[in-house]
């Protein structure tokens, strides 16, 4: 997997699959290809593990319940169903909206902070990217098409879903609930991963406009858009400092800027700052203090995000662009490709 499931002293990562797979889904999910595009026609499947007839069938049982399970990717084409795997994150851990447990939560918990979140920035190549909320920019900006929400919208494939974010369900679990919004339908799908939402009932299909008001309400409630790093968007996250598990790990470092991709970050003129504090609230990195009445911005910190300024009462804050602007690869087979060959050069660093 181009990021990892990795081995920890506790064997806490073996809790998580027991709880999830029984022995005989594990021995069959490991004979997948992994990647959606990639994906395994059910015949060649049984044909490759020698089923046939009421084997085959019960193959087929048992994919399909993995799929609703939430341990493989999943579509149709015509008449025929294909499979593959999937990684624990961006993967198992979204598909299981809905039906998180908190003794499955905890022992996520434990094994982010065991091994999981270092292998998930180990390469520093995130699986998600930031882009500003639309209302931040500025007629000066030229902003390319990947970093444009509405022209991302615009130029991916229905159908559209919207899913219960599974971050914000599992701290509704633990009685933390999200102090940024009340709301929990926030996360949007696309194409093939939004008709598997909607196939198992995970979300709902929804209207374009539909999914346009999601964004601009999730903007509003200061949630930072984070879609797939690819130019072609598989889906749209809209993450909060307080129970996204990606910002919560990154927090966690003095350099988060490091491990986010994004060509923005923002400038507080304190000329006209008045220090009312309103950017330090909103603010999902904690990038902004208040210091002598005045905001202050920790460039380590700020992802680009564009929230404070739209929130900012004086118009003291503005998104500036980097000098030199990522540009995210094509789609989601490309980046995984980059992670791969990154990992097998050595180009493993640690988080700090």
């Amino acid at each position: 997997m181009p990021v990892g499931f990795p081995e920890t002293a506790s064997g806490v990562e073996i809790r998580i699959l027991k709880q999830l797979f029984s022995p005989e889904e594990a021995k069959i999910a490991v004979q997948l290809p992994f990647s959606p595009k990639a994906s395994e026609s059910l015949d060649s499947i049984a044909d490759r593990l020698g089923m046939s007839g009421n084997a085959k069938n019960q193959l087929e049982q048992i994919l399909d319940g993995m799929v609703s399970k939430g341990l493989l990717h999943f579509k149709r084409e015509e008449n025929m169903k294909f499979y593959s795997s999937i990684q624990w994150m961006i993967g198992i851990y979204e598909f299981q909206v809905n039906k998180l447990t908190r003794e499955l939560f905890f022992d996520i918990v434990q094994f982010s902070l065991e091994a999981y979140g270092g292998e998930t920035f180990s390469t520093k190549i995130p699986q998600l990217r930031t882009i500003p909320v639309e209302q931040s920019f500025t007629p000066e900006h030229l902003v390319a098409n990947y970093d444009h929400v509405k022209k991302l919208v615009d130029a991916a494939e229905g159908p559209f879903a919207v899913a219960d974010c599974v971050c914000r369900q599992a701290q509704d679990l633990l009685g933390n609930p999200c102090r940024a919004t009340s709301r929990r339908e926030t996360c949007l799908g696309f194409g093939e991963f939004a008709q598997l939402y909607i196939d198992e009932g995970w979300g709902r299909q929804i209207s374009k406009e539909e999914l346009l008001g999601i964004i601009e309400q999730n903007a509003k409630d200061g949630l930072i858009l984070q879609p797939s790093n690819s130019q072609a968007v598989e889906y749209i996250c809209s993450c909060c400092g307080c129970c996204c598990a990606l910002l919560l790990g990154t927090k966690m470092s003095r350099h988060p800027v490091r491990y986010h991709s994004s060509n923005f970050y923002v400038e507080i003129d304190p000329e006209l700052c008045t220090g009312c504090g309103t950017c330090v609230d909103k603010c999902q990195m904690d990038a902004i203090t208040l210091v002598e009445e005045k905001s202050q911005l920790n460039l380590d910190r700020c992802i680009g995000c564009g929230v404070c300024a739209v929130n900012c009462p004086s118009a003291a804050i503005t998104l500036q662009q980097k000098g030199e602007e990522h540009i995210p690869p094509k789609t989601l087979e490309e980046l995984y490709d980059t992670i791969l060959n990154k990992k097998r050069q050595g180009g493993q660093v640690k988080f700090e």
